[in-house]
C-alpha cells in the first residue's frame, strides 16, 4: 500500500465545488481545506506509485485545480 499527500491550489470560485468532487473518490482517506500556500489537502491510499500518479493526474483535469505537490510516505 502506498500512503501519498497532495497538496492543491484550487482557484476561489471553484474551490468548494472542486474539493468536494475529490474528497469523493475512493483513494481519498482524509481531506481537508486550509489556509496558507496551498487551498487542499488530500491524503490517498492507493496499491502503486503508478497509481499515485493516475489519480493526480486525474484531479489535474477537474476544473479548478490549478497546482498540486505531492509526497510520498516513506516506510
Amino acid at each position: 500500500m502506498v500512503k501519498a499527500i497532495v497538496l492543491v491550489n484550487i482557484a476561489p470560485e471553484k474551490t468548494e465545488k472542486t474539493f468536494a468532487s475529490v474528497k469523493k473518490l475512493s483513494e481519498v482517506t482524509e481531506s481537508f481545506l486550509v489556509y496558507g500556500e496551498y487551498d487542499a489537502v488530500f491524503v490517498i491510499n492507493t496499491k502503486t506509485t503508478h497509481d499515485v500518479q493516475e489519480f493526480v493526474m486525474k484531479i489535474r483535469k477537474m476544473p479548478g485545480i490549478t497546482r498540486t505537490v505531492t509526497v510520498i510516505e516513506m516506510i
